[in-house]
Protein backbone atom coordinates (compact mmCIF):
# COMPACT_ATOMS: atom_id res chain seq x y z
CA UNK A 1 0.00 0.00 0.00
CA UNK A 2 0.83 3.57 0.18
CA UNK A 3 1.64 3.54 4.00
CA UNK A 4 5.25 2.16 3.36
CA UNK A 5 5.46 4.66 0.41
CA UNK A 6 7.62 2.71 -1.58
CA UNK A 7 6.32 4.39 -4.61
CA UNK A 8 6.96 7.47 -5.97
CA UNK A 9 4.08 9.49 -5.76
CA UNK A 10 2.42 7.57 -3.21
CA UNK A 11 0.26 10.80 -2.11
CA UNK A 12 -1.35 11.16 -5.61
CA UNK A 13 -2.21 7.18 -5.25
CA UNK A 14 -4.12 7.96 -2.03
CA UNK A 15 -5.76 11.23 -3.58
CA UNK A 16 -6.93 9.29 -6.51
CA UNK A 17 -8.25 6.15 -5.03
CA UNK A 18 -10.32 8.54 -2.45
CA UNK A 19 -11.07 10.99 -4.96
CA UNK A 20 -14.94 8.80 -6.30
CA UNK A 21 -16.10 9.35 -2.95
CA UNK A 22 -16.90 13.54 -3.96
CA UNK A 23 -18.51 11.95 -6.98
CA UNK A 24 -22.10 11.45 -7.25
CA UNK A 25 -23.40 8.20 -8.55
CA UNK A 26 -25.58 9.99 -11.32
CA UNK A 27 -22.70 12.24 -12.15
CA UNK A 28 -20.21 8.77 -12.51
CA UNK A 29 -22.96 6.86 -14.12
CA UNK A 30 -23.76 9.65 -17.21
CA UNK A 31 -19.82 9.74 -17.15
CA UNK A 32 -19.42 6.02 -18.13
CA UNK A 33 -22.66 5.99 -19.79
CA UNK A 34 -21.32 9.26 -22.61
CA UNK A 35 -17.51 7.27 -22.32
CA UNK A 36 -18.90 3.42 -22.50
CA UNK A 37 -21.35 3.50 -25.66
CA UNK A 38 -19.08 4.38 -28.48
CA UNK A 39 -16.14 2.71 -29.86
CA UNK A 40 -13.31 1.62 -28.93
CA UNK A 41 -15.58 0.25 -25.98
CA UNK A 42 -19.04 -0.36 -26.46
CA UNK A 43 -19.45 -1.19 -22.64
CA UNK A 44 -23.14 -0.54 -22.57
CA UNK A 45 -25.60 -3.29 -22.19
CA UNK A 46 -22.98 -5.54 -20.48
CA UNK A 47 -22.57 -6.10 -16.54
CA UNK A 48 -18.56 -4.83 -17.48
CA UNK A 49 -19.86 -1.09 -17.16
CA UNK A 50 -22.42 -1.62 -13.70
CA UNK A 51 -18.44 -3.52 -12.16
CA UNK A 52 -17.07 -0.50 -13.78
CA UNK A 53 -19.13 1.85 -11.78
CA UNK A 54 -18.89 -0.44 -8.33
CA UNK A 55 -15.50 -0.46 -8.72
CA UNK A 56 -15.12 3.12 -9.06
CA UNK A 57 -17.92 4.20 -6.76
CA UNK A 58 -16.24 1.64 -3.94
CA UNK A 59 -12.63 2.00 -4.18
CA UNK A 60 -12.33 4.62 -1.49
CA UNK A 61 -14.07 2.45 0.97
CA UNK A 62 -11.61 -0.62 -0.20
CA UNK A 63 -8.71 1.91 0.06
CA UNK A 64 -9.45 3.66 3.29
CA UNK A 65 -10.08 0.19 4.92
CA UNK A 66 -7.18 -1.45 3.68
CA UNK A 67 -4.64 1.28 3.80
CA UNK A 68 -5.82 1.11 7.52
CA UNK A 69 -5.31 -2.32 8.21
CA UNK A 70 -1.41 -2.30 6.29
CA UNK A 71 -0.58 1.19 8.56
CA UNK A 72 -1.93 -1.14 11.43
CA UNK A 73 1.02 -3.87 10.50
CA UNK A 74 4.54 -2.73 12.36
CA UNK A 75 7.19 -2.49 9.79
CA UNK A 76 9.81 -3.83 11.95
CA UNK A 77 8.07 -6.78 11.37
CA UNK A 78 8.68 -6.64 7.64
CA UNK A 79 12.10 -5.45 8.57
CA UNK A 80 13.24 -8.41 10.70
CA UNK A 81 12.09 -10.66 8.13
CA UNK A 82 14.05 -8.74 5.47
CA UNK A 83 17.36 -8.99 7.87
CA UNK A 84 16.86 -13.04 8.12
CA UNK A 85 17.30 -13.03 4.40
CA UNK A 86 13.64 -12.91 3.06
CA UNK A 87 12.83 -10.60 0.08
CA UNK A 88 10.70 -8.36 -0.57
CA UNK A 89 8.09 -11.21 -2.10
CA UNK A 90 9.06 -13.87 0.98
CA UNK A 91 8.00 -11.44 3.59
CA UNK A 92 4.92 -9.92 2.18
CA UNK A 93 3.96 -13.53 1.76
CA UNK A 94 4.41 -14.84 5.00
CA UNK A 95 4.94 -11.43 7.21
CA UNK A 96 2.47 -8.76 5.72
CA UNK A 97 -0.41 -10.65 3.82
CA UNK A 98 -1.17 -12.86 7.24
CA UNK A 99 -1.47 -9.82 9.51
CA UNK A 100 -3.61 -8.09 6.92
CA UNK A 101 -5.72 -10.87 6.07
CA UNK A 102 -8.68 -10.16 8.00
CA UNK A 103 -8.82 -6.35 7.53
CA UNK A 104 -8.45 -6.94 3.72
CA UNK A 105 -11.60 -10.02 4.21
CA UNK A 106 -13.27 -7.07 5.98
CA UNK A 107 -12.73 -4.63 3.21
CA UNK A 108 -14.33 -6.67 0.52
CA UNK A 109 -17.29 -7.12 3.32
CA UNK A 110 -17.56 -3.31 3.39
CA UNK A 111 -17.50 -3.17 -0.44
CA UNK A 112 -19.56 -6.27 -1.05
CA UNK A 113 -22.53 -3.99 0.89
CA UNK A 114 -22.02 -1.11 -0.39
CA UNK A 115 -22.41 -2.68 -4.17
CA UNK A 116 -25.70 -4.93 -3.05
CA UNK A 117 -27.30 -1.89 -1.96
CA UNK A 118 -26.11 0.57 -5.00
CA UNK A 119 -28.75 2.41 -7.46
CA UNK A 120 -28.07 5.93 -8.14
CA UNK A 121 -25.47 4.57 -10.90
CA UNK A 122 -27.15 1.20 -11.67
CA UNK A 123 -30.37 2.80 -12.60
CA UNK A 124 -28.70 4.67 -15.26
CA UNK A 125 -26.60 2.29 -16.51
CA UNK A 126 -28.69 -0.90 -16.27
CA UNK A 127 -30.06 -2.46 -19.22
CA UNK A 128 -33.10 -4.96 -19.39
CA UNK A 129 -30.43 -8.02 -19.62
CA UNK A 130 -27.94 -6.66 -16.65
CA UNK A 131 -31.09 -5.20 -14.03
CA UNK A 132 -29.35 -5.70 -10.42
CA UNK A 133 -31.27 -6.14 -7.81
CA UNK A 134 -31.92 -2.35 -6.53
CA UNK A 135 -33.10 -1.43 -9.86
CA UNK A 136 -35.53 -4.13 -9.66
CA UNK A 137 -36.64 -3.56 -6.19
CA UNK A 138 -37.05 0.35 -7.56
CA UNK A 139 -39.36 -1.07 -10.58
CA UNK A 140 -41.09 -2.78 -7.90
CA UNK A 141 -42.04 0.23 -6.00
CA UNK A 142 -42.99 2.35 -9.18
CA UNK A 143 -44.99 -0.33 -9.93
CA UNK A 144 -46.44 -0.47 -6.53
CA UNK A 145 -46.01 -4.44 -5.62
CA UNK A 146 -44.67 -3.83 -2.04
CA UNK A 147 -44.90 -7.75 -1.02
CA UNK A 148 -42.22 -7.93 -3.75
CA UNK A 149 -40.27 -5.45 -2.60
CA UNK A 150 -40.76 -7.29 1.06
CA UNK A 151 -39.16 -10.19 -0.56
CA UNK A 152 -36.50 -8.83 -2.00
CA UNK A 153 -35.70 -6.11 0.67
CA UNK A 154 -35.34 -9.74 2.74
CA UNK A 155 -33.18 -11.93 0.37
CA UNK A 156 -31.07 -8.49 0.28
CA UNK A 157 -30.60 -8.75 3.87
CA UNK A 158 -30.33 -12.54 4.37
CA UNK A 159 -27.06 -11.90 1.36
CA UNK A 160 -25.72 -9.13 3.80
CA UNK A 161 -25.84 -10.76 7.28
CA UNK A 162 -24.88 -14.59 5.67
CA UNK A 163 -21.27 -11.67 4.18
CA UNK A 164 -20.91 -10.74 7.76
CA UNK A 165 -21.39 -14.00 9.14
CA UNK A 166 -19.17 -15.68 6.94
CA UNK A 167 -16.36 -13.03 7.38
CA UNK A 168 -16.48 -13.04 11.03
CA UNK A 169 -15.60 -16.74 10.62
CA UNK A 170 -12.79 -16.35 8.55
Amino acid sequence: MTSRQLVVGHQLVAFLALAPVVIPGVVLAVGLFIAYTRPPLLLYGTLWILFIAYLTKEMPVGYAQSDTTFRAIPVDLEDAGRILGGGRLRVLRDITAPLARSGVIAAWCFIFIGVIRELSASIILFTPSTKVMSVVIFDLKEEGQFGAIAVLGIVMLAMTFATVALVQRV
